[in-house]
């Protein structure tokens, strides 16, 4: 009698185990996917709103008039930058990964107020903040435990 009820305990703790164990894989994945998610949106908006800040500097040596759809379209990104942000931040705790982002937002939004002889080395400067967060983004990713 005693084996048998080792025998059940045993059984018991090996299911619950094994759900326990299922259970932390299946968060561990959301939040690998999440963070994946919330990487890639922020990727995307920043290079969208870089994308805005060019074409207003092109037109501003075009000499070119501004116009209000120009500059909608513009707001529309830097609020996609924010919004890709927010997510970005409910998806780490991960402190270097959210440094690496703030500084890639602010190396994008500086590119809009370039002088013209400057925006060069302050796109270059963006561009390689974009490039090192995607790179620690990706090893934070794939590292994911």
């Amino acid at each position: 009698m005693a084996a048998a009820i080792v025998a059940a305990v045993a059984a018991l703790a090996g299911v619950l185990l094994q759900s326990l164990i299922g259970d932390w894989r299946a968060r561990t994945e959301r939040r690998r996917s999440e963070l994946a998610d919330a990487a890639e949106q922020f990727l995307g908006a920043l290079a969208e709103h870089r994308q805005h800040q060019y074409l207003k500097i092109e037109a501003r040596r075009r000499g070119e008039p501004d116009t209000q759809d120009a500059r909608r379209d513009r707001y529309t990104a830097r609020t996609q930058v924010t919004k890709a942000r927010a997510a970005l931040l409910r998806s780490t705790q991960n402190q270097e990964l959210l440094e690496l982002a703030r500084i890639a937002v602010d190396t994008s939004f500086a590119v809009g107020d370039a002088a013209d002889d400057e925006v060069q080395t302050v796109g270059d400067r963006a561009r390689a903040a974009h490039n090192t967060f995607q790179a620690a983004a990706a090893r934070l990713v794939f590292n994911h435990r």
